[in-house]
């Protein structure tokens, strides 16, 4: 048999089925969110580090003129060197369109069955691959628009067009996808076709020894192998040494998974609030039965155990309710962020201690938040509990003053306004829960809005529409008298350029920077300074660098000298600015001057032009580029790229897919935490304000007015949230703009607020708060002024 006091648990439970739907939805929420991101942490987070050290990524990658199988064997002997192989790169470019070419990247592979450093998978396809097949990386075929069978013609050195057949598709999970870079990567046989031109480069990716993670010793290793080529009379062009372990995109989805997973449990607490208020509540409520059960000789722990017994069943039916969807969600969410990052998750074990954990949290939360009032209401003495004025009554709140001068308002409304904020507490607590969802929600939008600005800010200062790269460097008067045929062209530079060494502090080897040469008069670059001026006439060896040169070389500062090592000798410049670029690659800006006599380069040769096009759309762009190809290719001379800024702009931008989908589909449920606390207060208001609903009755109030005053109520606490949450979204937009720009670019969003996010959020919460009166307002206007009359 049941004991009498878990009977009236569960019948006052089951007596009040619109309230405990309510409260049950309320934890269902919180224990849907954080089931989902903690889902997505415990998947993501280990299967990343875990696949790209499935990888075997390489400890670091030199490029040198040439490579051979005696060499590779030279390599593996050097002390420190664990494994190496050589893997050449080839730089090509592949026809998506009548004279329309996208970048692309082929690695030879010397054998397909046993790669062993920057490893792949087989995704579909002839296996292994015939010497004339191209093995494009999975997330390429959209890029190439073809699929496997295919035919794809590739451009190489020399101007070579090849039409070759695509084999199949690999999965390369320390790549970035193709969408994002805009190009096109794969792999080719050794023997391919596409091999031996100019534009191909020898690699040798090494993997150290001992100590694997430390980038200390792997530089030292690497600077050992160098040493050891140049003996050999090699001559080695850059060494690349990645974060060591650490997938290429790892910073930046931990710190959107720790974003998550804040939003996550923020969600949950407001449910498990909202359920603890809603307890309190009932037991407000039942105040006479509670002085009745004690007066019988129920004692303090008997009575809160009934309280603690109701919630305990609401948050183990919220459990049933929100984890399965929770699971549901964060692995879709899981497939989704893997799938931009090109990771496979399927093979991803189920993470069942976290998710015990969330079942065990789900419960014994709501039971922690509800323990205050549920040992104040058992506390409560018998006397206090029959009396007309129990203790738990509070004096009517100063709120009557100021509802008071709303003399406009009908005064059965201005009652009811009365009713509504006498209870503070509740009023805080709904309107702060929703007021978080809005901020939340008008942050993602504000995030949104400024990463967009930011980069339209940043192209704008770029006044060209394309960038094209020549095999070979040519007369500028040959190129001019080209470009003089083209109509589409307004008007070009020709700017020289170079991949030297930065040289950091205590001359550590800083990694490969670009150095482009500008005029300084020139108006197709005018970037933002963060410190310092541009380049001006006159300068000799001044430059301007960006955040990410800083970042490379610690300590270096305005007029300080960035040193960089081309050639065979050390470069040095005065820094004389910062600009402030979205690039995420070190760049130094210096005068044209000083960068041809830098590099060697003569001022009668170009193989950089930077194009302005009298149409600055992206369908101008494309066909000026069509029409530069044919008339280069007229003429002998080879375009070994060509980069319109509208892909490179895109490529920026679609990197906010990832930022506004986390954003807001964290910021709505917590939105819907907060409606659920409306629901749940418009619906309380209603039940305790049931003999003054009935007085209203019986003097006239039709079913519609009494309606149409909890729907006021509703406007009025979705205004009030409509407010708090254009305040709260100040600081935190800051922080998120900040963080969000430090993570993809090093430096911080201009802060800058969204004309429309806060317009739509009134839109949104004027149709969240009219659907949260609606259960409220039927029962309101349903009852009868007989049984309001009688209620206790």
């Amino acid at each position: 048999m049941i004991a009498p006091r878990w009977r009236k648990a569960l019948r006052d439970v089951l007596a009040r089925p619109g309230r405990s739907i309510l409260a049950v939805l309320a934890m269902a929420a919180g224990v849907f969110e954080s089931s989902a991101m903690l889902y997505k942490y415990a998947v993501l987070q280990p299967e990343l580090t875990q696949m790209y050290g499935r990888t075997h990524p390489a400890s670091a990658t030199l490029s040198l003129d040439h490579v051979t199988d005696a060499l590779v064997d030279s390599v593996r002997r050097v002390r420190g060197v664990a494994d190496v192989e050589a893997r050449p790169v080839v730089v090509a470019r592949v026809r998506v369109g009548q004279d329309e070419w996208t970048p692309a990247v082929f690695w030879v592979v010397r054998d397909f069955e046993r790669p062993r450093i920057d490893t792949y998978v087989r995704d579909q396809g002839a296996w292994p691959p015939a010497d004339d097949a191209l093995m494009l990386e999975r997330s390429a075929l959209q890029v190439a628009g073809v699929e496997p069978g295919d035919s794809l013609t590739v451009r190489v050195a020399g101007d070579r067009d090849l039409t070759l057949r695509v084999g199949g598709t690999v999965h390369a999970a320390g790549l970035a996808p193709a969408w994002m870079e805009h190009m096109v990567p794969g792999f080719v046989a050794w023997n391919s076709p596409i091999r031996g031109g100019a534009t191909e480069t020898a690699q040798l990716r090494i993997v150290v020894a001992d100590h694997p993670l430390d980038e200390g010793w792997i530089r030292e290793v690497a600077d050992s192998v160098q040493a050891m080529l140049v003996r050999g009379g090699h001559e080695v062009g850059r060494i690349t040494v990645p974060t060591p372990g650490l997938h290429p995109h790892a910073g930046q989805m931990a710190a959107f998974l720790y974003l998550l997973l804040a939003f996550g449990i923020l969600s949950f607490v407001l449910g498990a609030v909202l359920a603890a208020t809603m307890v309190q509540a009932w037991m407000a409520e039942q105040i006479k039965q509670i002085g009745t059960m004690k007066a019988v000789g129920a004692t303090q722990a008997q009575i809160a155990g009934i309280y603690l017994a109701q919630v305990a069943m609401l948050a183990a039916a919220a459990v049933v309710v929100g984890l399965p969807l929770g699971i549901l969600l964060g692995r879709a969410y899981a497939q989704f962020a893997a799938g931009i990052l090109n990771a496979d998750i399927s093979r991803a074990p189920f993470p069942w201690a976290m998710m015990a954990a969330v079942v065990m949290v789900g419960v014994l939360v709501p039971l922690v938040t509800a323990l205050v009032p549920v040992r104040r209401a058992a506390r409560i003495t018998v006397r206090e509990a029959l009396s007309d004025e129990p203790g738990m009554r509070r004096a009517a709140p100063p709120t009557d003053a100021w509802i008071a001068w709303l003399a406009w308002l009908p005064r059965p409304l201005a009652l009811s306004l009365r009713s509504t904020f006498a209870r503070r507490g509740r009023v805080v607590l709904t309107v702060g829960m929703l007021s978080l969802g809005g901020a939340a929600f008008i942050s993602a939008l504000n995030v949104a809005y400024a990463w967009t600005r930011a980069v339209e800010a940043d192209f704008a200062s770029r006044r060209y529409d394309l960038m094209v790269g020549l095999t070979e460097a040519r007369s500028i008067a040959t190129l001019e008298r080209v470009l003089a045929t083209v109509p589409a062209v307004e008007h070009a530079e020709f700017w020289p350029g170079a991949s030297p060494y930065l040289i950091g502090a205590a001359g550590v080897p800083g990694g490969t920077v670009s150095l482009v040469g500008p005029e300084p008069s020139s108006r197709l670059l005018t970037p933002a300074m963060e410190q310092g001026r541009w380049l001006e006439p006159g300068d000799t060896d001044a430059a301007v660098v960006n955040r990410a040169v800083l970042t490379r070389h610690g300590g270096l500062g305005m007029g300080d000298s960035v040193r960089v090592r081309i050639q065979g000798r050390n470069v040095a410049f005065a820094v004389v600015g910062v600009a402030k670029e979205l690039y995420p690659m070190p760049v130094i800006y210096a005068p044209r001057g000083a960068v041809l006599a830098a590099t060697g380069q003569s001022n009668e040769m170009a193989r950089s032009i930077r194009v302005v096009t009298r149409g600055h759309d992206d369908l101008s762009q494309r066909a000026a580029a069509r029409e530069l190809e044919r008339a280069f290719a007229s003429e002998g001379i080879t375009v070994s790229g060509m980069q319109r800024m509208q892909d490179a702009k895109q490529g920026i931008l679609d990197h906010l897919v990832i930022i506004l989908s986390v954003l807001t589909a964290a910021a709505l449920v917590v939105v819907v935490v907060g409606s659920l606390a409306l629901t749940s207060t418009l619906t309380l208001n209603v039940i305790q304000r049931t003999r003054e609903i009935g007085v209203l009755g019986a003097i006239g109030a039709t079913p519609r007015t009494i309606a149409s005053h909890v729907w006021f109520e509703a406007m009025v606490f979705g205004a009030l949230s409509w407010a708090v949450a254009n305040l709260m979204a100040l600081p935190s937009s800051w922080l998120l703009e900040t963080v969000t720009g430090r993570i993809f670019f090093g430096s911080p969003l201009d802060f800058r607020l969204s004309p429309v996010a806060s317009a739509l959020w009134l839109l949104l919460v004027v149709v969240l708060a009219t659907a949260s009166s609606v259960y409220p307002a039927q029962r309101a206007a349903r009852l009868s002024v007989r049984e309001a009359l009688a209620h206790v």
